[in-house]
């Protein structure tokens, strides 16, 4: 799985750094995005990937101070449903 979580400047709408989607990374962004300052000093992304829609889907993006700009619900809870699953852990165990 290579989901990266992209840092995208607002002036000009380019990808400035690529963060690996790790559960930490994940959980900031997912909950408070206090790392964000944290992800904004990894190294720049090279110029032939500074364009968004050279990364793939859009699943989720978030402004700055936190509310979601645009989500793809069922790109959304499909990645959730895949990352629990390649963690090992059913997220719809069966009931009894």
């Amino acid at each position: 799985m290579d989901d990266t979580l992209l840092v995208v400047d607002d002036d000009d709408n380019t990808v400035r750094q690529a963060v690996a989607a790790t559960p930490p990374v994940l959980r900031d962004f997912l909950n408070d995005m206090a790392g964000l300052d944290t992800w904004r000093e990894g190294p720049s992304v090279a110029e032939d990937k500074r364009s968004p829609a050279a990364w793939g889907q859009l699943v989720i993006a978030r402004a700055k101070t936190g509310e979601v700009l645009t989500m793809d619900p069922e790109l959304f809870w499909e990645g959730i449903y895949l990352w629990f699953r390649s963690q090992g852990v059913d997220p719809h165990p069966l009931r009894r």
